[in-house]
């Protein structure tokens, strides 16, 4: 699997197919990669580290930006759904040690007085993918190999939520998995319920976009 060449292919070859639609809300392969280089191409600018990205939000589709941006410049990200309760949210960001939140919404007030990360809304990302439109990260920063590429937190049920990495190369043999075994083709439809910080959705969101596909949600 080579997700990053395939999504680049669908922006080019298919600029105006829709890649998610959200409660109304639609994001076209063209959009989603030209957005996620200029975000990851701030990310490299801004940011001295390689930590862990959480991403905070419900199925927005400004989240697979944020996704993909994190993982171009170098950076695992964490989805975390804005139905998890704001304690268990807090003890993500202490135990994942990341160092910068990302969300397209707003910040909820309570988080931003307690994190130590730099915290960016709906509205300042989208001022960073302007000023940046057009700039790309360099290639060999992308996530790849055993590098993180995610990291879904467990619901907690024996303890405190852990967190569970996943690896390009994890991901990648899992695609591949689905797309063999499940007979899918270019250009479906993938349907997901599944919030983002569940691991059911990476079903259907990498297979889709390696594929071609459209994601419509259901929240």
């Amino acid at each position: 699997m080579e997700l990053y060449t395939q999504i680049k292919k669908w922006a080019q070859i298919a600029p105006d197919r829709v890649a998610i639609s959200s409660n109304g809300n639609e994001l076209t392969y063209s959009e989603l990669d030209t957005y996620s280089d200029a975000l990851a191409a701030f990310l490299c600018e801004k940011m001295n580290d390689n930590a862990p990205v959480i991403v905070y939000g419900h199925m927005e589709p400004l989240m697979l930006v944020c996704f993909l941006a994190a993982v171009k410049s170098g950076r695992a990200y964490i989805p975390v759904d804005t139905s998890i309760p704001e304690e268990r949210v807090k003890k993500i960001m202490d135990d994942s040690g990341a160092s910068l939140f990302l969300t397209p919404r707003s910040v909820p007030e309570t988080l931003k007085t307690y994190s130590h990360c730099l915290m960016l809304d709906e509205k300042e990302i989208k001022a960073a993918i302007a000023s940046y439109e057009g700039q790309h990260p360099p290639i060999d920063q992308f996530v790849t190999g055993e590098q993180n590429f995610y990291i879904i937190y467990t619901s907690g049920s024996t303890g405190n939520p852990k967190g569970v990495q996943i690896s390009y190369n994890n991901l990648a043999s899992f695609v591949d998995w689905m797309v063999s075994d499940f007979g899918l083709k270019e250009h479906q439809r993938f349907l997901n319920q599944a919030p983002f910080s569940f691991d059911l959705s990476v079903m259907d969101v990498y297979p889709c976009l390696y594929l071609g596909g459209t994601l419509w949600t259901i929240s």
